[in-house]
């Protein structure tokens, strides 16, 4: 017989309200144990009280649901109870108690959530999509992983499927692809429009990727130029030392900031320059290599003659800012000041500007375990094309066409899934 399990699903410590749940096969038993009176209607919230060896515990929200009917897709049982340590404690002692005599335990990370995969509530992709929106921080990222948790994912993948499956019947149905190249020509069309598809999403990943982990900006210019200054400020913390000395900046301090929805993570860099300081040498070559991944430079400079000094080549998407603007502009380029904040607001728009490109249409893979098995895919449809051409043994071309659909099938989670549904539940809270 399977467990019943159950878990507080809200974060422990003094709230208004604590919601316990229990899910699985004795969820109701569990519930009849620890009330009295009529058993609630599935799905309506009733006031019930808690009792335990004659003593009221507690008053509470009591909802019930029948199996394929809940989160689960096991029977379960939701209690919201106020939420004071004293009462969730004597809960969780009550439901231990109740675990010897109606096989109730407590639940593992994830493990409402693998109930709800293994009874087909969820498939893998909107597993990965719930796991990727309990972590998002910003609204680009809310949007990404609910996409993928709503099954907008999955309706494309399973096109994806369809027409693979159609292209496996050509396969095992032993066309002859003699007879005037008819069924060739159709298969080998249907196996270039579904590349072709799969390779724009792959290409869409890259896109999404930095929406994800989040994009760099770094802020670079001469020493003592009052980088550190303007990312305390716009970080509205102390988060890098700033001093009248030249090359106090060595490593590359980051600070993280929401911007238009987008996680955007600002380096401060250690001043460009040319000097004999080892320690100052290392701080410039580590900037040097790490501006590749930067997607936009904001130079900071006291007069345009910096920008030689400085070595490195202005991109079209890059922004120079006059630094120190609180003592006087007297440059071709907009003022800053880290100090005072006059221009910052201005800037933070320019940078906003850059950004809307990065956002992309719903539905798209989200992770790189999605991307491998879409790259696995693509490698595995074009030697399927060139298999075809070539006119291999049917009987082999139509194995490397099964191996196809069992990569869509583990790219939903139909097959190969336990390593990774390890891995994936490990990062859930426990009541999740």
């Amino acid at each position: 017989m399977k467990d019943t399990i159950f878990a507080l699903s809200t974060i422990p410590g003094l709230s208004a309200i604590s919601v316990f749940r229990i899910s699985g096969p004795n969820s109701f038993a569990v519930l009849k144990k620890i009330t009295k009176g009529k058993f609630p209607d599935n799905r309506y919230a009733t006031l019930k009280r808690i009792f335990w060896e004659g003593e009221v515990i507690d008053k509470c929200i009591v909802i019930t649901f029948c199996k394929n009917k809940s989160y689960s897709g096991e029977k379960m049982v939701e209690i919201h109870c106020h939420g004071s340590i004293a009462i969730i404690e004597k809960i969780v002692a009550i439901l231990m108690e109740c675990g010897q005599e109606l096989n109730l335990r407590l639940a593992e990370e994830g493990e409402f959530t693998r109930q709800a995969f293994y009874n087909g509530k969820l498939d893998l992709i909107q597993v990965e999509g719930l796991s990727d929106l309990l972590k998002a921080e910003t609204e680009a990222q809310r949007k990404i992983s609910l996409n993928s948790l709503d099954g907008i994912v999955s309706k494309k993948v399973s096109i994806w499927r369809s027409q693979i499956i159609s292209i496996l019947a050509f396969l095992e149905a032993d066309i002859d692809f003699n007879d005037q190249g008819l069924g060739e020509i159709q298969v080998l069309s249907m196996i270039s429009d579904l590349i072709q598809v799969l390779k724009k999403e792959s290409e869409t990943f890259e896109k999404i990727k930095p929406l994800k982990e989040g994009l760099e900006i770094a802020i670079i210019g001469p020493p003592n130029v009052g980088k550190s200054t303007l990312i305390n400020h716009l970080s509205k913390r102390e988060v890098s030392l700033t001093s009248r000395i030249a090359g106090t900046t060595r490593d590359i301090i980051e600070s993280k900031v929401h911007i238009n929805g987008i996680n955007v993570t600002f380096l401060d860099t250690a001043g460009l320059r040319e000097t004999n300081d080892t320690i100052e040498k290392k701080g410039i070559a580590a900037i040097k290599k790490r501006l590749k991944t930067a997607v936009l430079k904001v130079f900071l400079i006291n007069k345009e003659a910096d920008l030689k000094g400085i070595g490195v080549k202005i991109g079209c998407d890059d922004l120079v800012f006059k630094a120190k603007a609180d003592r006087g502009n007297k440059t071709r380029f907009s003022g800053i000041s880290g100090k005072t904040g006059l221009g910052v607001k201005e800037a933070i728009g320019l940078i906003e500007k850059k950004l809307p490109r990065y956002y992309i249409n719903k539905g798209s893979i989200t992770t790189l375990r999605q991307q491998s098995k879409i790259d696995s895919l693509l490698d595995h449809l074009s030697e399927l094309t060139v298999d075809i051409k070539e006119e291999k043994d049917v009987e082999l071309v139509a194995e490397k066409g099964r191996d196809c659909l069992k990569l869509i099938e583990e790219l939903t989670g139909r097959i190969d899934t336990e390593e990774v549904l390890g891995i994936i539940f490990k990062s859930f809270c426990i009541g999740k």
